[in-house]
């Protein structure tokens, strides 16, 4: 196919890889000065356009390259490679001619499931709070949904129901609590009970409130090029354990890993892909274009890779369960009687009263940005998150009721 769709035409330019080094280049189905026969597939590994693509699997981009190619034999106009030889402006594209499409429809579904408890402490005492904890499960088939949050469309539009996991919303467990305490200080109170005028006024009604959230991590999802796959994820190929890992940040880091050791340092390396050196995976003439990586243990073991052209990764979407979260915000307020019906009330809230930073996970409490780098193309070290969110604050009000 490639012979008939680049006969006549030279895309592979001036100089054609082979096996054994660089040969000059002519149009394919003519024998260059060497006396070499070209063919469409060594154009195809040697074109600028096409090789990096080729060598990394990414069969779309090679794709929508081909869509989009011109030549100078061919004429300028996008797409014009294609049509040169005979083949349909939609051979690659259903309709070229569209830009984009968007069709507007309800393929998604969720079930929720989950135990919600609930003890209440009506005021006894000065003292009323309200405990809640609910432990679910968050499962579904959301289109709209890539990994940790992010837009997309299903894997595989033939297979929509491989992409049911847990959604970018489940919280394995959440507690919430919240209360009220009222200083046992003042008139009939336990303390200075007997007070009477102006000292009366200064000492009572004092209020003490609070709200402590605590949550378990969103699911966050291991990312690998798409392998003719959308929303690629990798293959498990050592042992990989996605429920046991430790978490670290020491103390004056820039950042910290959500994978570490017992010495808090980083437990995975990003490391060249094999299927990069491997002459039955990719061509010799291309494993230099290859820039596929791969996932390697402390102990030298590569546990996750990209999945070989055409596969989809093993690994499945949203399997890690990321940091989990709390804060605890108070307040104090002061009422002053004035009168029958009037009353000055001084309140003073405070955020995160223990300045207690939380790294910035996409979908808690904290929702700066910032999320732990799990894509196997990423530069950076595996598994790194390096933004926190939450600084303490405070809030000074005064209101008068009349």
């Amino acid at each position: 196919m490639l012979d008939q769709m680049f006969k006549g035409l030279n895309i592979g330019g001036t100089n054609c890889l082979t096996a054994t080094g660089t040969i000059p280049c002519a149009p394919v189905g003519t024998v260059n000065s060497a006396g070499v026969l070209q063919t469409g597939a060594m154009h195809l590994r040697s074109a600028l356009q096409t090789q990096t693509n080729l060598a990394n699997g990414n069969y779309v981009g090679l794709a929508t390259t081909l869509n989009t190619l011109t030549n100078a034999v061919s004429g300028s106009r996008s797409g014009s490679v294609l049509v040169y030889n005979g083949f349909p402006e939609n051979f690659i594209k259903t309709n070229p001619q569209v830009s984009s499409a968007v069709m507007e429809t309800n393929l998604g579904h969720a079930n929720y499931h989950s135990l919600q408890t609930q003890v209440s402490l009506r005021p006894t005492a000065g003292v009323s709070t309200q405990l809640t904890y609910t432990w679910s499960r968050n499962l579904g088939m959301a289109p709209g949904e890539g990994p940790n949050g992010t837009g997309a469309t299903f894997t595989d539009p033939t297979n929509q129901a491989a992409d049911y996991s847990l959604l970018s919303t489940h919280r394995e467990h959440v507690v919430v609590n919240y209360g009220t305490f009222e200083l046992p200080i003042g008139p009939r109170k336990l303390l200075f009970g007997k007070s009477t005028g102006i000292a009366a006024r200064l000492i009572e009604n004092w209020q003490a409130s609070w709200i402590v959230n605590l949550s378990s991590g969103p699911p966050l999802s291991v990312s690998a090029q798409n392998m003719l796959f959308g929303l690629g994820v990798p293959d498990v190929v050592g042992p990989f354990d996605r429920k046991d890992y430790r978490a670290a940040w020491a103390n004056g880091a820039p950042s910290g890993n959500i994978f570490t050791d017992a010495n808090s340092q980083p437990l995975y390396t990003r490391v060249k892909d094999p299927q990069c050196t491997n002459s039955g995976i990719v061509a010799p003439s291309l494993q230099a274009f290859c820039t596929l990586n791969a996932i390697r243990n402390s102990s030298g073991q590569v546990v996750l890779q990209t999945p070989l052209p055409g596969n989809r990764g093993t690994l499945g979407r949203n399997p890690i369960e990321g940091l989990g979260t709390w804060s605890a915000d108070m307040a104090m307020q002061k009422r002053v009687q004035i009168a029958e019906s009037k009353s000055f009330t001084l309140r003073v809230d405070a955020r995160n009263i223990f300045n207690h930073p939380t790294p910035a996970i996409p979908g808690t409490f904290a929702t700066t940005g910032g999320t732990a780098d799990l894509n196997l193309q990423s530069t950076v070290p595996f598994g790194i998150f390096s933004t926190k969110a939450g600084n303490r604050s405070f809030q000074l009000k005064a209101r008068v009721d009349f």
